[in-house]
């Protein structure tokens, strides 16, 4: 019977725990609220993270990995005159960063 009820409580747990992180993965970045740029020629995107590191928080890996998948990038080659957005807010008012850590 503990038994039991061990396994139902930790299905339970993982349950949630999985549900959670499809609402939380699945929710959209309002991509009105970043900046958008226009890819100049020979623009990367290891360069731009750097070009905008005081703005956005983020090492440069984590700054590809983030316009990659709001861009729905196909690989993190730019092309030149492309718009992409970045993870650096329009409005910095309140001196918050892109991404909280």
């Amino acid at each position: 019977m503990k038994k039991a009820l061990m396994h139902y409580l930790v299905f339970s747990a993982l349950l949630a725990l999985t549900l959670a992180a499809f609402v939380y993965a699945g929710s959209p970045v309002d991509r009105n609220a970043y900046m958008t740029v226009t890819v100049a020629p020979g623009d990367t995107l290891w360069g731009l993270a750097k070009q905008y590191e005081g703005e956005h928080g983020l090492s440069p890996n984590e700054f590809i990995r983030w316009v990659v998948e709001v861009n729905h990038l196909l690989s993190s080659r730019l092309t030149a005159g492309e718009q992409i957005v970045i993870p650096v807010l329009k409005s910095k008012q309140d001196g918050s960063l892109a991404v909280r850590r």
